[in-house]
């Protein structure tokens, strides 16, 4: 007697090899969509980073125009619910110009998140 196989219905190898293919496809959106959060979380950062640096050199020629001393010391600063802090370094570039430096941190993590140079009249005996 010859076997037949009946046409009705899956087995129970095919339902698991399916199983298999649709949890394999179901981790990799997983983690195509962890990967996509994770980079919109740190392009949204940086954006922030750079508006916290452009306010910095702002404030500092602000307080120029006005005849005061700018603050050249770390500042603490926070944004969009998240702490910053601001670094400035100072070097003289020419006899009228200083080069300024602004390096923005997220929280406390040790490498800048953006890094801003700009120019200022030189600040002379003021700093």
């Amino acid at each position: 007697m010859p076997w037949r196989f009946n046409n009705r219905g899956f087995t129970l190898i095919e339902v698991l090899i399916a199983l298999v293919i649709l949890g394999l496809v179901g981790v990799v959106l997983l983690q195509t969509t962890q990967t996509s959060t994770d980079q919109s979380r740190y392009l949204a950062n940086k954006v922030i980073a750079t508006w916290v640096a452009k306010d910095r050199v702002t404030a500092m020629r602000l307080s120029l125009r006005q005849g005061q001393s700018p603050e050249l010391g770390d500042q603490r600063v926070e944004q969009a619910g998240r702490q910053w802090l601001t670094r400035i370094q100072l070097s003289k570039q020419t006899a009228q110009l200083d080069r300024i430096e602004v390096q923005v941190f997220l929280g406390s993590e040790i490498t800048p998140m953006y890094r801003l140079s700009s120019y200022l009249p030189h600040l002379g005996d003021r700093q």
